[in-house]
């Protein structure tokens, strides 16, 4: 949001704000929900029964579809597909995808420009921004079919949970990055009202142990059939609840952006009295998997792109090996995204689900593995909240972020070359509106990140016991 409409926003009183939240809801449900939103709906309820072979031809189709329009209209793809050989009129489709080299965040972040699709019918207003797994900012021009498509998906997602979005459908209770609550306020609401999508939007940043007992209250009094969060922020209302020897029985609770750990889903579904449907969502918008009512896996949305799972040297793995996830969009004009390489890791399942869909089973994403921030006023930060600071830098190549009192915090920044002392400042400033003034934040630039012994890497480490 515009800083001066965001500063507008804060001084108005909650009901505005709620109004305002509505409106904006509103004029976003055009480009959502509109264009071929229905017709990519009627496809994901016929296409989740098709057999293997059909959904192959059907990826080959939209593949050739893909390769063909970003030789046409794309500078950088011209430019490979004439080096690595690649013929767009005899590109066959999955099979010849190894011919053509993987996309890496560093060339998306150098060739940006190149990338983009010079058909400006193509090209949805705005963009899109993503910090992935290592906290290094991208960002990513979007198709007004991609977007359709995305809340088609997310539309499928619910229908497997049994439950409906919309301004017709479900009361959903909402707990993600959404500052929507001016982070000052000490006193609830902690929370808004969209009533364009019959949500409850709630704070993330405000969820200390004494404003909780306010939260709870709004649940009861919204009385949503859905809650849908971060696992981080969902664990913390349903472990609190347990604490005081109380449940909240709903519908369903969904899940995302984050790994969700088996303890976090117990919690979950214990407090809740409800089953957990979690999905994965590739911010480039190449890669997207869900779960069933069967809790099996999660289903690969093959109608949304192409899903690989390569080796170091990015060679197809077997079923039941762990290697990189690298994904294919399959409606992404905007910024063609072929042979994405991704920072998570997983697996295909080597059987399908019992649920009777034949479609690729994912296993868990094995990447994700942050810690929640645990500050002085007793709030606890889930680390999904504090990527939004980062995504507009496109000058640092990687971040991570050590709690090691509980006010004192340490970035770790991989700076490049136009990195300046601004935006640090800059980056301080953002995290403290989130995290309150009183925070400590050091930056470090640093020309490596610390990994795991089995080389995996953590972007937000808390070394404060959260006493939950």
């Amino acid at each position: 949001m515009n800083p001066w409409l965001k500063r507008l926003y804060d001084l108005t009183p909650a009901p505005v704000q709620s109004a305002l939240v509505s409106a904006f809801s509103a004029r976003l449900e055009r480009s959502r929900y509109g264009g071929r939103f229905q017709e990519y709906r009627a496809l994901l309820q016929e296409s989740q029964w098709w057999d293997a072979a059909k959904m192959g031809d059907w990826q080959d189709a939209r593949l050739r579809e893909i390769v063909t329009y970003a030789n046409e209209h794309v500078p950088y793809y011209r430019e490979l597909f004439a080096r690595h050989g690649v013929e767009p009129a005899k590109f066959r489709g999955r099979e010849d995808l190894p011919k053509i080299p993987v996309l890496t965040r560093d060339t998306v972040k150098s060739r940006v420009e190149d990338l983009k699709t010079r058909r400006k019918e193509d090209l949805a207003p705005g963009h899109g921004h993503t910090s992935g797994t290592t906290g290094s900012p991208l960002n990513v021009w979007y198709s007004p079919d991609s977007i359709t498509m995305n809340y088609a998906v997310m539309d499928r997602v619910y229908e497997w949970a049994h439950a409906k979005l919309g301004h017709d459908g479900d009361k959903v209770a909402v707990v993600r990055g959404n500052v929507i609550v001016p982070l000052s306020q000490k006193r609830p609401p902690f929370w808004r009202h969209n009533r364009n999508q019959n949500q409850l939007i709630m704070s993330s940043f405000h969820m200390t142990p004494d404003n909780l007992v306010a939260y709870f209250e709004a649940l009861r009094d919204f009385q949503p059939r859905v809650v849908d969060g971060y696992p981080s922020s969902l664990y913390v209302l349903a472990k609190v609840l347990l604490n005081r020897g109380e449940k909240m029985p709903l519908h369903a609770a969904v899940t995302s952006s984050e790994t969700l750990y088996d303890f976090q889903r117990e919690a979950i579904e214990e407090a809740f009295q409800c089953r957990v449907f979690d999905y994965y969502a590739a911010a480039e918008r190449v890669i997207w998997s869900t779960e069933c009512d069967k809790h099996e896996g999660h289903h690969l949305c093959e109608e949304y792109g192409v899903t690989e799972i390569v080796d170091d040297e990015f060679r197809a793995v077997p079923a039941g090996a762990e290697g990189f996830m690298v994904g294919t969009s399959l409606h992404n004009r905007g910024m063609p995204m072929i042979r994405y390489l991704t920072t998570d890791r997983s697996a295909l399942k080597t059987r399908t689900c019992s649920c009777g869909r034949v479609s690729p089973m994912m296993e868990d994403v094995t990447t994700k593995a942050e810690d929640l921030l645990r500050l002085k006023d007793g709030r606890l930060i889930p680390p999904s909240v504090l990527t939004h600071p980062f995504k507009p830098l496109n000058c640092i190549e990687a971040s991570q972020l050590v709690q090691t009192d509980l006010d004192r915090l340490l970035i770790r920044l991989i700076p490049r070359p136009e990195y300046t002392e601004k935006d640090g400042q800059n980056l301080v400033r953002d995290l403290k509106e989130r995290l309150g003034q009183d925070m400590r934040i050091d930056i470090e630039l640093v020309q490596s990140m610390p990994r795991t012994a089995r080389g995996k890497f953590k972007w937000v480490i808390s070394e404060v016991k959260l006493g939950l």
